[in-house]
């Protein structure tokens, strides 16, 4: 065997034997074959020439991460890696534990795995087939947002979304056993993201590495909803994921939710009550408060109620005791009086009419009317009746409705902070100046 044949073979060998398809690195490879370091880069410099290897040198190199570098890219890495220093931190077990300065892994190149290597045992898993034949482990492979509803709907399943990004993996009894028996759908998917396809329509994007974490049967499904046509990601995914940055940019759902946390914050300073009896920050989110994945009428009937719930059915009667009279007297026919409980926006209403003077009626319109839309929506007999459907004006129906009711509780908000005793409240810069945003 030459040196170039054995080069090929042990970087052949490293990887389809290695974990996560690794990378072997650039003095390992110079070590196991027992050739000098520099020619061993001038080996590997001619068979990256003819497409037989491939180099990783920057970020992470023991993954293939984004891309394959250009040609000529790989040759100046591998001419920079002859000033490489190898300095050996400890002996464990026989093994040399190392450091370089500059470190490159070597692979081998794609055509070359579709060349060489056996794919059989990856028939069922097109994903972590394209593994194997040295596809960057970090490009995204987007789905139609359906795709989730799967796990979404399925109690059996943690579903974890906020804002543009999530997780899914199989839940666990008391007793630390799979809620599913079946191992076929113990899938663990460490990260999924929101972009967009050419239409503006929102879909699932996730990493080539991620989709590994499902089972041969969950590769096929999500195979079969895979997007052909152009798509991106959301700037925000990107960004946290690839680049390492935190964002400014929060949905209009986690807004709400803090508004509504700070709310209560607020009344208690001014009354010593909650406004809310609950506030649904952190893991206290209902899942299903995010955008539709599926825009049918059960989802959006099921939103409306969910919202109701949040708002109206949550305000705290309490707060107004003292305050205004929790009933009203209502004549009836027959000359008697019935003593009724006033509705929880209209106590509200009162309250902050008799607590905050505004010289325009409509300022109380633009508080209360999209509030007060939710309740009637989530009240209207005429859902009860109408078989379940799917239609993409529902997904601008609850847009409107959420937009509206978040600048509802936002107003409320404002006014609350105005009394004199909240002025040592906090208000989150992210909520004053970030970017609230409608992924």
């Amino acid at each position: 065997m030459d040196r170039k044949e054995l080069i090929s073979t042990e970087v052949f060998n490293f990887f389809i034997e290695s974990h996560d398809f690794n990378g072997i690195p650039l003095s390992s490879l110079s070590e196991k074959t027992n050739i000098d370091y520099n020619t061993t880069i001038d080996i590997v410099k001619e068979l990256v020439s003819v497409n037989v290897l491939s180099i990783q040198a920057t970020g992470n190199p023991h993954i293939i991460g984004l891309s394959h570098y250009d040609q000529n890219d790989q040759i100046q890495y591998l001419e920079k890696a002859r000033e490489n220093s190898v300095e050996t931190l400890a002996m464990i077990g026989g093994n040399k534990i190392t450091t370089e300065s500059f470190l490159i892994c070597i692979y081998p190149s794609t055509s070359y795995l579709i060349q060489k290597r056996n794919i059989s045992e990856f028939i069922d898993c097109p994903y972590t087939k394209q593994l194997a034949l040295g596809e960057p482990q970090l490009k995204p492979i987007f789905f139609e947002i359906e795709v989730l509803e799967r796990y979404f709907k399925d109690p059996r399943y943690s579903f974890n979304f906020k804002d543009y990004s999530g997780q899914i993996s199989c839940e666990y009894n008391e007793n630390d056993e799979p809620l599913l028996e079946s191992e076929d759908d113990q899938i663990f998917l460490q990260s999924f993201g929101l972009g967009l396809d050419d239409n503006k329509e929102r879909v699932a994007v996730v990493y080539l590495r991620y989709l590994k974490g499902l089972t041969a049967d969950h590769q096929l499904f999500w195979k079969s909803k895979e997007k052909t046509n152009d798509c991106i990601m959301v700037r925000e995914y990107y960004e946290n994921t690839i680049m390492g940055n935190w964002t400014s940019s929060y949905s209009i759902f986690t807004a709400f939710i803090e508004e509504q946390r700070i709310l209560n914050e607020l009344s208690i300073k001014i009354t010593g009550k909650q406004l809310f009896n609950r506030t649904f920050e952190e893991e206290k989110r209902p899942k299903e408060f995010t955008f539709f994945l599926i825009p049918t009428l059960e989802n959006y009937n099921s939103f409306v109620s969910l919202l109701d719930k949040m708002i109206s059915e949550n305000i705290n009667k309490k707060f107004f005791k003292g305050e205004i009279d929790l009933f009203e007297l209502i004549k009836l026919p027959d000359g008697l009086v019935e003593r009724k409980k006033k509705g929880t926006l209209r106590l509200l209403e009162e309250w902050l009419r008799q607590n905050y003077n505004s010289q325009e009626e409509r300022f109380y319109s633009i508080i209360f009317q999209p509030i007060k839309k939710v309740r009637s929506e989530r009240q209207n007999p005429a859902h009860k009746i109408h078989e379940n459907y799917y239609d993409k004006e529902f997904s601008k129906k609850q847009i409107d409705m959420i937009s509206r009711s978040y600048y509802s509780i936002k107003i409320l908000r404002e006014i609350f902070q105005k009394h004199p005793n909240c002025e040592d409240v906090e208000i989150p810069k992210w909520l004053e100046n970030g970017k609230i945003k409608i992924f």
